[in-house]
């Protein structure tokens, strides 16, 4: 711990704080407090804090509406799937063999079925090879 008291040592010896401790309330709130020697040294330190500070709420900004985004579209998808469930099952309850021959009387249309089993087509692709 005796490095740390050194290295404090020598920043305390560097910098005059007497301009600072002789500061009041009245001089922080008029901002008098700023034209102190030991704050002027520090105007480019206190730039970038300020600087980064505003980095830092601009990108929390950015990440709380891209959340919001995705979020959003997270909805959405699961909206859109729910519909695709239920469009898909009814046309599966359409397209069932017993519900067509319904629709079919219903409609009044002259159609039968076939009484031939369907024929499954192979095709065989040829390849060229050397």
């Amino acid at each position: 711990m005796s490095w740390i008291r050194k290295i404090a040592e020598g920043i305390k010896g560097n910098e005059d704080f007497n301009d600072l401790k002789s500061s009041t309330l009245r001089d922080i709130i008029n901002g008098n407090i700023l034209t102190k020697n030991f704050l002027q040294k520090q105007y480019p330190l206190l730039i970038l804090i300020a600087f980064l500070a505003f980095l830092y709420v601009d990108n929390r900004y950015y990440s709380e509406t891209q959340l919001s985004k995705v979020l959003k579209l997270k909805r959405e998808i699961q909206d859109i799937k729910y519909e695709s469930l239920t469009i898909s099952a009814e046309l599966m309850e359409i397209s069932r063999q017993s519900n067509v021959r319904k629709m079919i009387k219903e409609r009044g249309l002259t159609l039968s079925e076939s009484n031939t089993p369907s024929v499954v087509i192979e095709v065989k692709t040829v390849n060229n090879e050397q």
